[in-house]
């Protein structure tokens, strides 16, 4: 019975001696991040300060999540400062810096961590402009004297009669054609001249055609011209008729559509006929004076 007690005894001392080393190995496992000062602007300088123990490498810290700065730390160094710099690019805000190193002991990460606050640069207002009143000058009224003013004289500017030039319009020689440069509507055909005569150019102008259509013209059923329509359907080609004939002639464009204009064609008589009228007149003249010399 007692050694029942006994052994009793000793494993409840062992116990509480296992949970004492327990408790201060426990109570040895120590880690905080200090930051000095804790705010300031992007670019600026703080101090970290650390309190590792028990660790098997060195500490590494970051902000934010990335790895930035390094500090010594082993079983003898257990704390120490690491000088520090805030990212340029920071924006203003809040941002974890934190410190991890290997636990000596349990080869678990060993970790802590402080808040860095990035403050908003400063606006620099600049100074107001100053301002100077000048001094104001008191003026002592002059004593009025006699002003004689003489009598205003009136000048009459001669009077200037402009005459518009006078436009003098050439007359018009009958029977020469008038060129004509109206632009073509769609699905029109515009001749450049609305007669012509034997050896004078003429132009067709269209619109309305497919782009890049080749074009022919006819008149009478015979081919008087051809071209190529640009990237708006349009077109221009030299008309040449192979038959002189007096009247109005139909110019027909074919292009997918059908386009129709009319130019005349005037054939000038020669003098051909008075000539030899002249000359039958003055035949019988001549016959006439003979016959009354011969009676």
């Amino acid at each position: 019975m007692r050694f029942v007690v006994r052994l009793f005894s000793v494993a409840v001392a062992g116990t509480l001696l296992l949970l004492t080393f327990a408790g201060n190995a426990n109570a040895q496992y120590t880690s905080s991040v200090g930051l000095k000062p804790s705010s300031g602007k992007a670019g600026s300088s703080f101090t970290i300060s650390w309190n590792f123990y028990p660790c098997a490498t060195a500490i590494t810290f970051s902000w934010n999540g990335t790895p930035m700065w390094t500090a010594n730390a082993s079983l003898d160094q257990t704390s120490g400062t690491v000088a520090a710099t805030v990212p340029a690019g920071a924006q203003p805000g809040t941002y974890p810096v934190t410190g991890t190193c290997t636990n000596a002991r349990t080869k678990l990460p060993l970790t802590a961590s402080s808040r860095f606050t990035v403050t908003a640069t400063p606006t620099t207002t600049p100074p107001p402009p100053t301002t100077t009143t000048p001094p104001v000058v008191t003026t002592r009224p002059t004593r009025p004297g006699t002003t004689t003013t003489p009598p205003p004289t009136i000048t009459t500017p001669p009077s200037t009669t402009t005459t518009p030039p006078t436009t003098t319009t050439p007359p018009t020689t009958p029977g020469t054609p008038t060129t004509t440069s109206t632009e073509p509507k769609p699905g029109e055909l515009v001749l450049d001249r609305p007669s012509i005569q034997p050896g004078e150019s003429l132009a067709a102008s269209g619109r309305g055609c497919q782009p890049g259509r080749v074009v022919t013209l006819t008149s009478d059923g015979a081919e008087v011209g051809s071209a190529v329509t640009d990237g708006s359907g349009a077109f221009t080609a030299p008309v040449e008729f192979t038959r002189i004939e007096a009247g109005r002639h139909t110019v027909v464009a074919e292009c997918g559509v059908r386009l129709t204009g009319a130019v005349d064609q005037v054939v000038t008589r020669s003098s051909g006929g008075q000539t030899g009228t002249l000359v039958v007149l003055v035949f019988f003249v001549l016959a006439g004076i003979t016959v009354i010399r011969f009676r």
